[in-house]
């Protein structure tokens, strides 16, 4: 898919570049008062040419603006971003979705106001109008020690990513900006019954979630794809659309030969009599893609998180689908950002992964940790939106993937459960229990449990798992059989694998020379054995042979 916009502002001039092409919803609208562009899938499109009475959609957009101005973004639901140029105010508004997957860049320089939906295309942008991007050296070290960026940081220096549920209000006279919310789920009130009638609204409001997804596939006139393994969030969105006469045409799961999310997801498909298609992981070639990953991601993760979802988009041979319907983040708003049983402000929690570099931004994480109320709203952004959603932009180069998991109503409603039941997915557990009975019937990976009780979750992740990995790696002696994608045993077992790491590092370290402390700190990650750590420092190399 060709994708995104380019803008710049200057005060004599707005010029604006449109890659999008008509697929899905997108589309460009260009009048005397206004221009605006939208590229997306809009879920709700049906639902609100019905709210509205009218049956073309440009003619819906342009009728809306002129009483709702920038605020018409409040509307929409699904994978998007754009603009909306208003001629008359001579004003132009940038906007993201509410989980910003669809990402957008700005800067200034010099009088001029640059906008991207492309870092690369930004920096390179920058580049031509002579300007000389530099590395954020702090974002560097904060990718190494959280493995994702966190806020609206990019590698490079002064450039910002606009922020989930948030857009641009510019002023293209003056040239002032502001950056301002139109959804904030902080503001979101405690949830004020009891947990019954919770567990039955939940269940109403993900219902809802899950047609709007499915439905959308037949609006687009093709079948449904299912994303499935062997976790609970794919199996109980599936399930959900199987109950709802949603049935989908295809599941789709990739994982090393043999491992649980390999067998369960199996089961499942062929209990439900669901086309099941299968990429094996096995032997971890697809690890060289080190370019390709750190493309998509622009920077801000980790490649290694992609890597493997790069490899079976490249595999799989289904193709007569719209979206890839999957169960993202629903661990995570249902209890898995949730460090204990109440509420709290937010830690170092899940976002320090390397305590090597702690110390060199502790400061900053700091000051972001302090912003926030709640350690729910922390990681939602910052490890859901700004980490998770990698798996998305990999495979939005074929479709856009969707979770119900992930929709305003649902977002909403999950933060405003009480910690203490939410704790340990407890509540998800009571949920799934009382109405999609039928998830509860197969293991769950991460205990190798059914999740048929509330115990078994401490109980799964404390002696099940952890004896199963024991096992596997210091008894058997097969790794390879403890993980969907064991990139360590793929590593140590394939030399052409170890000889291409090495000459890519041999070939790029020397971008760092300007930077000796950072340099001294990627040599000492890639000499170290483990795969996560040579990784990482050859994902610093590729991002300095990205930009600079």
């Amino acid at each position: 898919m060709k994708k995104g916009f380019s803008i710049i502002i200057s005060h004599s001039d707005t010029e604006i570049s449109s890659f999008i092409e008509e697929e899905y919803d997108s589309f460009y609208i260009k009048n005397q008062r206004f221009e605006f562009l939208f590229e997306g899938v809009l879920l709700n499109k049906n639902k609100l040419l019905k709210e509205f009475a009218l049956k073309d959609f440009e003619t819906l957009i342009q009728e809306l603006y002129l009483i709702k101005k920038e605020q018409i973004i409040h509307l929409f639901e699904g994978e998007y971003r754009g603009f909306i140029f208003d001629k008359i105010q001579n004003k132009l508004f940038v906007y993201t979705n509410i989980t910003s997957t669809q990402r957008v860049f700005y800067t200034s320089f010099e009088d001029k106001i640059f906008i991207d939906t492309n870092l690369i295309r930004l920096n390179e942008t920058l580049r031509n109008s002579e300007i000389t991007t530099k590395p954020d050296v702090e974002s560097i070290y904060q990718l190494l020690c959280f493995t994702n960026l966190p806020e609206d940081k990019t590698p490079i220096q002064n450039v910002k990513k606009l922020l989930d549920g948030n857009y641009l209000d510019i002023d293209c006279s003056t040239l002032q900006w502001k950056e301002l919310a139109y959804f904030n789920i902080s503001e979101t009130s405690a949830f004020s019954g009891d947990k019954n009638r919770a567990i039955d609204q939940i269940h109403e409001i993900f219902t809802d979630s899950v047609l709007l997804e499915y439905e959308k596939d037949t609006e687009l006139g093709t079948d449904h794809l299912a994303l499935l393994s062997g976790g609970l969030d794919s199996r109980v969105a599936m399930m959900y659309a199987i109950k709802n006469n949603q049935k989908p045409g295809n599941a789709f799961c990739f994982s090393q030969s043999g491992y649980f999310d390999h067998t369960i997801s199996e089961k499942i498909a062929h209990d439900f009599d669901i086309h099941y298609e299968f990429i094996p992981l096995n032997g971890g070639k697809f690890l060289n893609k080190i370019d390709e990953l750190t493309e998509i991601s622009e920077g801000m993760v980790f490649y290694t998180g992609g890597i493997h979802i790069q490899h079976a988009l490249d595999k799989m041979q289904y193709q007569n689908f719209a979206l890839f319907h999957s169960g993202q983040i629903g661990d995570g708003v249902l209890g898995g950002f949730n460090s204990e049983a109440k509420r709290k402000k937010p830690t170092y929690y899940k976002i320090v992964d390397n305590q090597k570099f702690f110390p060199k931004v502790q400061n900053s994480l700091d000051e972001i940790l302090e912003k926030y109320e709640t350690e729910e709203l922390f990681m939602l952004r910052n490890v859901a939106y700004n980490r998770t959603i990698l798996g998305a932009q990999v495979f939005q180069q074929q479709r856009y993937q969707t979770s119900p998991f992930m929709t305003k109503d649902f977002l909403k409603f999950a933060i405003s459960l009480p910690e203490k039941w939410k704790f340990n997915h407890r509540f998800y557990i009571e949920w799934i229990n009382k109405h999609c009975k039928e998830a509860t019937q197969y293991r769950w990976e991460r205990t190798l449990m059914k999740p048929d009780a509330n115990w078994k979750t401490s109980f799964g992740d404390k002696v099940m798992k952890r004896g199963f990995n024991l096992l596997n790696k210091k008894i058997l002696q097969t790794p390879q059989n403890s993980s969907m994608y064991p990139y360590q045993y793929y590593f140590d077992n394939d030399l052409e694998i170890q000889r291409y790491y090495q000459k890519y590092f041999d070939d790029n370290i020397h971008r760092l020379e300007h930077y000796p402390e950072l340099t001294q700190d990627v040599f000492t990650l890639f000499e170290a054995n483990s795969f996560s750590l040579k990784s990482k420092a050859i994902n610093i190399l590729s991002i300095f042979k990205l930009y600079f």
